[in-house]
């Protein structure tokens, strides 16, 4: 009677155990990955990229992998076929190579998801001329082709729902500032979505996840409109233009980085952004002025 009490016990245990990583695991975006197809005879260099493709995709947040490589062990020649399962979407990489003028090698990735609710093929195409140039870039890519099929985290569904409302009395369209955007000068880039999220990528590797609100206020003196707001937490790489040693410092405690903006032309953004701002003594929160162009 002991035994079967105590097998009893460790049963309903392990039941709530799996229950609770189902539901930590609900609202993810399921992935199935089949790896790289390509025809290149560097095979070394095709192993490399899937396995650096799969260890970047479980490194996004919000998404859970399966592994389906025909072979763990090489890249493939033919287009994956696709097994029917639980996931959302199937993901695979297309990798071609080709000279430059200069004679180097370069490699042209492309990115594809395919939801199985529909089969529609949703990509995104890079070229890299290195090796390491995979490495530190592929992730950016793959965030890029999987983003609109994320479910929004609850910071951007509120968002939405706010901008509806906004936009009827202020003229704001968030939809329309989906696009590129430059003007941030130790970012690479800015990636405004629809439905009022994006993220601004760094020269040095960062990202920041990002949501767009309609939002009416005054700053030193100015009125704007809109306001561009960093979702998560601070990191020392989004201080860029801060001594390291004071980028690392002031990360821990930093209020999350706005933007107030108006939009001054249907391509132009102008206003405030709200960071922490090196002084004769250290840092503290303040502002400068901050103009985004759409590329």
């Amino acid at each position: 009677m002991k035994n079967q009490s105590i097998k009893s016990w460790l049963s309903r245990l392990l039941f709530m155990i799996l229950s609770s990583l189902s539901f930590i695991h609900a609202d993810n975006l399921l992935v199935d990955y089949y790896g790289v197809v390509s025809a290149s005879s560097d095979r070394n260099m095709l192993k490399m990229a899937q396995d650096v493709f799969f260890t970047q995709l479980k490194s996004i947040d919000g998404i859970t992998v399966d592994d389906k490589r025909p072979d763990l062990s090489k890249a493939s020649v033919f287009l994956p076929e696709f097994a029917s399962t639980n996931a959302k979407v199937f993901f695979y990489a297309e990798i071609t190579d080709s000279k430059n003028e200069s004679g180097q090698t370069i490699w042209n990735c492309r990115f594809n998801a395919v939801t199985q609710a529909d089969g529609i093929t949703h990509s995104a195409t890079e070229t890299y001329e290195s090796y390491y140039k995979i490495l530190v870039g592929a992730k950016t890519a793959i965030e890029k082709v999987l983003s609109d099929l994320k479910s929004p985290a609850p910071e951007f569904i509120s968002a939405n729902k706010a901008n509806i409302a906004a936009d009827f009395s202020t003229g704001v369209d968030i939809e329309s500032l989906a696009g590129t955007w430059s003007g941030e000068p130790y970012a690479d880039k800015i990636i405004i979505l629809r439905g009022g999220r994006g993220f601004v990528i760094f020269k040095n590797g960062a990202t920041m996840n990002i949501k767009i609100s309609v939002k009416k206020t005054t700053i030193a003196g100015r009125s704007t409109n809109l306001e561009i707001a960093q979702v998560g937490k601070s990191n020392a790489s989004f201080f860029p233009e801060l001594p390291r040693e004071q980028a690392l410092a002031c990360a821990a405690n930093a209020s999350p980085i706005t933007w107030n903006f108006s939009l001054t032309s249907a391509d132009t953004l102008e206003g405030i952004k709200n960071t922490v701002i090196a002084t004769n003594d250290g840092t503290e929160q303040g502002t400068v002025n901050s103009s985004w162009t759409r590329k």
